[in-house]
């Protein structure tokens, strides 16, 4: 009796070392090594090769002990469940579905990114549509989810046939692998370009016809109609995304709809204060043809006409646009693209 006693003590013991064990070790491993490769997405070394490919997160996990270190992530996964995992941890080598978005919503991380609108960035549809978790992981594969935007880390390396898999130079860079004329992602060629076939021009306007792209070298403080608001300066590049975002936005050509969507160098207390941006670009926001193209609510964001009084007013750049802003030489509702085609200079101070 004694020594059947002294067993189940014994066994009882081995199996609560276990048990802290596989509580404690594997929560410490994964946090370190994620920290250390700076990746968060799982691989097939997941829990030393005896995890991969298995979906079951809550036979090595316990869900009470996730993320004790983040709060904000913490209420979210234990409002969710094991649900979140593939958000930011990737499939575990199963046929698991990545649920980006379980987390990315206007209701739990509103404004990482801001998602409103109802254009999105969507790969070869006829019409816009709700963007979906399967559309991240096209440009988000291996994000490391520290909250910092780093362009070689959480942007796909998409190959391409011209320089291959070169790592990006910038957010730019990124862009103009898909959107060129000669050399487009074979899996994700762009289609329903619109009518100036814009999305297809944007590599050569950014190279050689853009002056908010490389070739802005000319642009002076001189010239007709000068003055930037702060934070912005002459012979710079301008990033696409500061005028175009990739989550959704109520203007056609993925056009920014409100300050806190692009314009990242823009002072961040007028930033911040959420500007609208209403663009007419042959139709409306209530889908009317309209004979126009006005885009002064997006340019005067940047484009402030720093003169004097007598000679802004003479060029009309006191007009308030109508999102609050003056500093650009035309009222809202009059044409831009007469004598500007994404931003390409026709003619002195233009």
């Amino acid at each position: 009796m004694k020594f059947t006693v002294v067993i189940v003590m014994r066994r009882s013991n081995w199996l609560f070392w276990l048990l802290c064990l596989l509580l404690l070790v594997p929560c410490a491993y994964a946090r370190d090594v994620s920290q250390a490769d700076g990746n968060l997405l799982l691989t097939p070394n997941h829990g030393q090769g005896e995890a991969w490919g298995k979906a079951r997160c809550i036979n090595c996990h316990v869900m009470r002990r996730l993320h004790n270190s983040v709060p904000e992530i913490k209420e979210i996964v234990e409002n969710k469940g094991f649900a979140t995992c593939t958000g930011c941890h990737g499939k575990n080598g199963t046929q698991a579905i990545q649920q980006c978005l379980i987390c990315h919503n206007v209701n739990d991380l509103p404004a990482n990114p801001p998602r409103t609108g109802k254009h999105r960035h969507d790969f070869n549809l006829k019409k816009d549509l709700p963007t979906t978790s399967a559309q991240c992981v096209m440009c988000h594969a291996a994000s490391d989810m520290d909250g910092v935007f780093e362009v070689r880390q959480d942007l796909t390396l998409f190959n391409d046939k011209l320089v291959g898999t070169r790592a990006y130079k910038d957010v730019n860079d990124f862009c103009v692998r898909c959107h060129n004329n000669g050399h487009q992602q074979k899996k994700w060629p762009i289609k329903n370009a619109g009518k100036r076939d814009q999305s297809k021009l944007a590599e050569e306007n950014y190279l050689f016809v853009d002056k908010h792209g490389v070739s802005d070298t000319e642009k002076v403080e001189s010239s007709l109609y000068p003055g930037l608001r702060d934070g912005y300066v002459y012979n710079s590049i301008v990033d696409c995304v500061d005028c175009h975002t990739m989550h959704g936005t109520e203007n056609a050509g993925l056009i920014i709809d409100n300050s806190l969507k692009g314009v990242f160098l823009l002072n961040p207390a007028l930033r911040k204060q959420g500007i609208a941006v209403e663009i007419l670009d042959g139709v409306n926001t209530n889908n009317e043809l309209v004979d126009i193209a006005d885009y002064s609510q997006l340019c005067v964001l940047c484009h402030d006409m720093q003169i004097d009084n007598e000679n802004k007013q003479k060029y009309g750049g006191n007009h308030d646009t109508g999102n609050g802003l003056s500093g650009v030489h035309f009222e809202y509702g009059s044409d831009c693209v007469t004598c500007h085609s994404h931003g390409e200079r026709v003619q002195k101070g233009l």
